[in-house]
Parts: structure tokens; C-alpha cells; sequence
């Protein structure tokens, strides 16, 4: 898997490296020092501005000089940047509509999907053409997209240019909630990356909750979902790594799994 260290490299940006265990509920102070922190997602100031508080139940974490709350539940916010797991549910002749697993539908432009290059001869003609179909994708396609923008008054709009990005022919593709997601990649990206080594299957996670996975048989695909479903279940859980690295290891015994 040619790839995997450069898309751990990509997910870093979203790890748990500095969350606690640390759970708070709606309304707890998380910090009186407002001098040195800063409220970050999920947390407010309050009306003095002298104390940052937790706006939902979840985990305390602590980035930088930004204090946030990774809530235990919820559903995806588009943020432009963010890489997602689409799937094609419409389309006419301007554009593709899309589940991104978030409140609204998403939309992806013929021209988002072309990459832009240098037109040379006569292909001009041709690849204006391609930039303005909407031939490229069909409905029920799975596509691995980057958020190019989103707001509360606009629908987000997505690009399948980039690395990593586009149409995923094959493999599987399953759901946890979307704050679940830095704890199946983990500290630096160690729960991934055991998970990639201990059951030699193709990961690839994306913010808004969804996975793409390929095993070199079904058999370690069937583990590799057991465990990121075990991990989405146990998230709250101190030392889940190793936890996790001894089940897989004991399940790969059990089932003759090598």
C-alpha cells in the first residue's frame, strides 16, 4: 500500500494527539485562563468573556492554545478542506447531487471533476466539452471528495481533484458517527496504522464519518469492520489502542486468520 503513510500524514490535521478523557457536559467550565486559551469547537466564552464553557457532552481537548469539546455523538459539519465519502444520489446536465452525511445534500460541478491543464491541438473543443458533462460519474457512485466550500445559506460544494481523490470502484464503504473518527486513526496515527498492518487491508477514513476499506479476502475485511466498529463503540475508553491491537490478535487465532 504505496500510499498509506502519505494519507496518515494528511490525517494528522484531525487526530486526537492532546484530547482527554476528560468528559464535561453543556454549560461546565473548561478554563478560567482566558489569557492564555481560546474557546474552540464545541465551547463558548460565556457573557464576561473571563470563562471557557462547554456548549455539549464530550471530551475535553486541548490544541494548541484552542480548548474544544469532541462531542461523542453528532452529525457531520461541512468545513471546507475536509475529505469526505460521497455517494451519487442524483444528476442532471449542471451537476451531481450528493450524500455526504450531512444535514444537507452536496453538490459537485461538471468542472470540479476535470482537472485543468493545457490545451494543445485540437482538443480543445473536446475538453470543454468533458468539463461540462456531467457523463463522468452515474448515480450510486461512491467518490472520495474535498470540501471546497460550506455555509449555513449555500449548499456545500465538493471537488473530486486532488490527491486520493475520485471514483472508488470497489471495496467497502461503512459509517460511525463522525467525532468517533480520531479514534480510529489515533495518536499520530497509531490505531490506523495498526489496523492497516494487523489485518493487511486498504483504510481509508474521511471526516464525515464514512470508511473505505479493501482486505485481501473477506475474512479480514469482516475483522477490520468488527474492530472500527468496537472502536467507535469503546471511544471513551483510556489505553484503546493496545486494547484493540490484543483483540485483533486473539480474533485472527480464533478464526485462522493469518
Amino acid at each position: 500500500m504505496e500510499n498509506d503513510k502519505d494519507q496518515t500524514e494528511e490525517l494528522d490535521e484531525f487526530e486526537d494527539e492532546e484530547t482527554t478523557r476528560d468528559l464535561v457536559v453543556p454549560g461546565e467550565v473548561l478554563t478560567e485562563d482566558t489569557k492564555n486559551f481560546l474557546p474552540g469547537r464545541g465551547t463558548i466564552l460565556n457573557k464576561e468573556r473571563d470563562k471557557i464553557i462547554s456548549l455539549s457532552i464530550g471530551l475535553k481537548q486541548i490544541k494548541k492554545n484552542y480548548i474544544n469539546v469532541i462531542p461523542l455523538r453528532g452529525f457531520y459539519t461541512p468545513r471546507p478542506g475536509d475529505k469526505a465519502i460521497a455517494l451519487v444520489v442524483d444528476k442532471n446536465p449542471v451537476k451531481y447531487k450528493c450524500d455526504i452525511n450531512a444535514k444537507d445534500y452536496a453538490q459537485l460541478k461538471p468542472k470540479n471533476t476535470v482537472r485543468k491543464g493545457r490545451i494543445r491541438g485540437g482538443r480543445g473543443k473536446d475538453f470543454e466539452q468533458e468539463r461540462l458533462s456531467t457523463d463522468k460519474f452515474d448515480i450510486g457512485d461512491i467518490l472520495v471528495v474535498k470540501i471546497l466550500s460550506a455555509d449555513r445559506l449555500n449548499k456545500p460544494e465538493l471537488t473530486t481533484i486532488g490527491k486520493y481523490l475520485g471514483k472508488k470502484s470497489n471495496g467497502i464503504v461503512i459509517s460511525i458517527d463522525p467525532p468517533k473518527i480520531p479514534r480510529v486513526i489515533g495518536r499520530s496515527g497509531s490505531m490506523i496504522k495498526m489496523l492497516k498492518n494487523l489485518t493487511n487491508c486498504n483504510i481509508f477514513v474521511t471526516q464525515n464519518g464514512r470508511i473505505w476499506l479493501k482486505g485481501e479476502d473477506l475474512a479480514h475485511e469482516r475483522l477490520v469492520i468488527e474492530s472500527i466498529y468496537k472502536i467507535a463503540s469503546e471511544a471513551h475508553i483510556v489505553g484503546l489502542t493496545d486494547r484493540m491491537q490484543e483483540f485483533i490478535i486473539k480474533e485472527k487465532e480464533k478464526r485462522g486468520i493469518k
